[in-house]
């Protein structure tokens, strides 16, 4: 018996480390970033707030004034990052605003761009996903995700490839003046409800092939070049494909 639970122990003793590897503290991964360490975390739960605006290096890129022009401040991933089959408890955040102060007619703008590549894949966004203006200067993966709350990409600049397939997003989906420089893929990407791609700039074909959209689909002022790909897509809510064009011909999928 004495040695069966020294046994037991003994198991348990190393087991342990792993165990407490399965929750990481936000904080945590701020400060490899802010070492410059590549960031890669797997099959874990991160708690708290991801902050990306607020890095070591943020700088200030405009002064706000009594106009109401904006106070803007960036900072900047300088290591790549993976994140594959983890759960973000908290919002991941690399953009947010302070609301005006008092006696002050601007207000604060943070945002976060990304020098290396990017991958998140087949993990759960349980808050707030907000990436508005970001630049993505090297190869972004969202594959596979659920974006449970709304998921923010308005304006932000992929300069590389991009991949969204497999995805789900449960709440507002706004990839509005989104610029995507190279290939881009939503294959298979369930929209459940709003997906705003109004005025989106794609300079190379993207796919959306077997995507489902649930809610209202807007792809107004949208320019697709050749090589885009709709085939087997299904639009059960509304759409709007006014003044949407593929290849410089007036477009409207057959999905609809």
């Amino acid at each position: 018996m004495k040695k069966m639970l020294t046994s037991l122990l003994l198991f348990l003793t190393a087991l342990a480390p792993t165990l407490a590897q399965q929750t990481v503290d936000a904080r945590e991964i701020i400060a490899k970033i802010n070492r410059k360490e590549p960031v890669t975390y797997q099959n874990v739960t991160i708690t708290g707030d991801l902050d990306l605006t607020n890095l070591a290096n943020r700088r200030e890129r405009r002064e706000g004034n009594w106009r109401g022009e904006s106070e803007e401040y960036l900072s900047t991933v300088e290591a790549p990052l993976t994140f594959r089959n983890c759960q973000f408890q908290g919002k991941v955040l690399a953009y947010r605003t302070e609301e005006n102060r008092p006696m002050k007619a601007s207000s604060k703008v943070y945002n976060a761009d990304f020098r290396e590549a990017v991958t998140i894949e087949n993990c759960q966004f349980a808050d707030d996903a907000a990436f508005k203006y970001s630049t993505f200067s090297q190869r972004a993966l969202f594959t596979g995700n659920t974006f449970r709350d709304d998921a923010l990409f308005k304006y932000a600049k992929f300069r590389n490839a991009a991949d969204f397939s497999g995805s789900t997003f449960q709440g507002y989906a706004d990839f509005k003046y989104t610029k995507f420089d190279e290939e881009s893929a939503f294959q298979k990407v369930a929209f459940e409800r709003t997906a705003d791609f109004k005025y989106t700039k794609f300079d190379e074909g993207t796919d959306f092939r077997q995507a489902r959209f649930s809610g209202n689909a807007d792809f107004k002022y949208t320019h697709f070049p050749q090589g885009t790909n709709f085939d087997e897509v299904r639009f059960n809510g509304s759409t709007d494909f006014k003044y949407t064009t593929l290849d410089g011909r007036r477009f409207a999928p057959n999905g609809r």
